[in-house]
């Protein structure tokens, strides 16, 4: 693979994924999703690499790629513009009449689909454009495919109006990085589809995209509940460890695949049901039970705090609280007795506003999405799908229906109180007599 160039496009602005911060830096067991797939590509075979980024982000990626000090790695800053088009031509200089592969650095996939990419490489074609077949409706790019060959792109077409239900994610390759260079500077485009536009230039010019069909595991953060598939992925993947210095009492119980680092400790009653990682440094409470869930760095899961098919963040803490399908960034806190729903009563798809767009999250099943910093107090119900900004307080026994802004406080204004005289005192004869009951039994 010494003569492509690997572009990861890593300068977005992670807006549809708010609240859980920038997208590019999310962790999962951790490392980020950039850390895991430049291990994946240099383990294939690949050398040559070129991160696009952006200046919020361009620090943080730079303490990543020193990591991999044995590759060939550029950094590129996007300044102008937005959207994959501009980011591919802020790197112009380096792919210029170099054998180019963009890929996205949030899409996780099996290594399936650089095999396969491999085989179709071989044949030397002018370029690869990798998509699957998807049931249901995903808002993004839509391929239609003759033979083996693209012969067109659609971005973003109406639920009425797919063209095919084989969907494009961002896995292509091109021979000539030149041919693209030119096309993108010839394409205007007032949205964010310049990339796509260019594509199709490219496939009515005559040139030869061929077509990659992928059938194993995909998904990208997309959206903050596209956590929640990655999740299950890596932990599915994942193999049982126990890290140094862990304590586990006798009367803990755990089962199946759950990887638990070091520093950790799970205590009297507790239960874990894999497959699970559980980070450094991380306490499990008494009676407390996980199922199916990835959690942090140094939380203290709390006393009968049930955790089900959840991503926890670092430096969470929960007291008697229930969590279910979940995504919990870090430093975190719940008072005692507040629950997050994860299901509707009718039993429909969750959906979430992106944007001021009503988006189907394709789940039954969907809690909350909880950015950094958040405190909730004791005995609150938290509706399912319902996301809270960073930094934001939700105070006691709030009843919580809708999105919350970052560094917002929410309170609840109880009723008032009728306060008199107490004049009837409660007579200890009935306690009594039930207990002598009860004792005879």
């Amino acid at each position: 693979m010494k003569n492509v160039i690997v572009l990861i496009l890593a300068a977005g602005d992670s807006t549809r994924f708010w609240p859980c911060g920038d997208k590019q830096l999310f962790k999962f067991s951790g490392q980020t999703l950039i850390r895991r797939l430049l291990s994946q590509l240099v383990n294939f075979g690949f050398e040559n690499y070129c991160l696009v980024v952006n200046k919020n982000n361009q620090q943080a990626i730079e303490q990543i790629i020193l990591q991999f000090s044995h590759q060939n790695i550029d950094l590129v800053l996007q300044e102008q513009g937005f959207g994959m088009g501009e980011a591919v031509l802020s790197a112009s200089h380096i792919i210029k009449n170099k054998e180019v592969l963009i890929i996205n650095p949030n899409d996780v996939f099996e290594n399936l689909l650089l095999h396969k990419w491999q085989e179709i490489y071989q044949t030397k074609p002018e370029g690869i454009i990798a998509g699957m077949h998807f049931k249901g409706y995903f808002p993004g790019g839509y391929l239609s495919i003759s033979g083996s060959k693209v012969k067109s792109i659609t971005e973003k077409p109406t639920r009425d109006n797919l063209p095919s239900d084989v969907v494009k994610f961002v896995f292509d390759y091109y021979r000539n990085g030149n041919n693209l260079i030119t096309i993108l500077k010839e394409t205007i485009s007032n949205k964010d589809d310049l990339y796509e536009k260019a594509i199709q230039k490219l496939v009515n010019k005559g040139n030869s995209i061929v077509f990659l069909e992928y059938r194993g595991f995909w998904s990208g953060l997309k959206y903050p509940w596209h956590v929640l598939d990655i999740t299950s992925f890596l932990l599915n993947g994942a193999k049982s460890k126990k890290g140094r210095n862990v304590q586990i009492e006798k009367s803990a119980v755990i089962y199946g695949n759950v990887c638990i680092e070091d520093d950790v400790r799970i205590m009297e009653g507790a239960k874990i049901v894999g497959p699970c990682y559980i980070g450094r440094g991380t306490v499990i409470g008494n009676q407390a039970i996980i199922r199916e869930s990835m959690i942090g760095e140094n939380c203290v899961i709390g006393y009968s705090t049930e955790i089900a098919r959840s991503y926890i963040g670092n430096s969470c803490w929960f007291h008697s609280n229930y969590i279910g399908d979940s995504v919990i960034s870090e430093n975190v806190s719940m008072g005692a007795g507040t629950v997050l729903a994860n299901f509707k009563l009718n039993e429909n798809n969750i959906f979430s506003e992106i944007n001021r767009v009503r988006v189907d999250t394709g789940r039954m099943k969907l809690g909350a999405i909880v950015g950094k910093g958040v405190r909730i107090g004791i005995n609150c119900s938290i509706m399912p799908g319902v996301k809270i900004g960073k930094n934001s307080t939700i105070g006691a026994a709030v009843l919580l229906n809708q999105d919350i802004a970052d560094n917002k406080r929410v309170n609840h204004e109880p009723l008032k109180y009728v306060i008199t005289e107490n004049k009837k005192q409660v007579s200890e004869n009935f306690r009594n007599q039930t207990i002598k009951k009860i004792k005879m039994f």
